[in-house]
């Protein structure tokens, strides 16, 4: 590949933001990637903040999807336990055809709640079961490495 800037050189690598191809004279290591010299340097800056930042908070967005799983378990509950109650209500005041249709819309969107708490936390398991075996592949220095925040 050639530079961008000068296609009589080969490029080194390519910028960060923009993607382009860049010789050593037109680079600039920003450290954890290359930037156009004098041009995409900010926005460099500015895209290796945001993956720090999202992989430091890796670790508090799972806690938080853990946790909604428990809230979706707990929501599906109540709905069942609603649904139970506006169907009862419904069959002992002679069928209250409102009542019964309303209990039993409670009772259909509790039962697919459930199904659906289950399968995120089904997605969550996998997940976590495919980062354990990536971190057991990784040689020692770059599982060290994957782990700091």
């Amino acid at each position: 590949m050639k530079c961008f800037y000068d296609t009589t050189q080969d490029a080194i690598g390519t910028c960060k933001s923009c993607g382009k191809g860049l010789s050593k004279e037109h680079a600039v290591d920003m450290g954890k990637g290359l930037a156009c010299k004098g041009r995409c340097e900010e926005d460099v800056r500015k895209l290796i903040a945001l993956i720090d930042s999202n992989v430091s908070l890796s670790g508090t967005s799972e806690n938080l999807v853990k946790g909604s799983g428990k809230t979706a378990y707990a929501s599906s509950l109540f709905l069942l336990c609603a649904g139970a109650v506006f169907l009862a209500m419904g069959v002992a005041r002679e069928f209250d055809s409102f009542l019964t249709a309303l209990g039993a819309i409670f009772l259909a969107y509790g039962v697919f709640s459930i199904v659906r708490a289950r399968s995120i936390s089904a997605s969550m398991k996998r997940l976590a079961e495919q980062r354990n075996a990536a971190d057991c592949v990784q040689p020692p220095a770059s599982r060290s490495s994957a782990h700091k925040g």
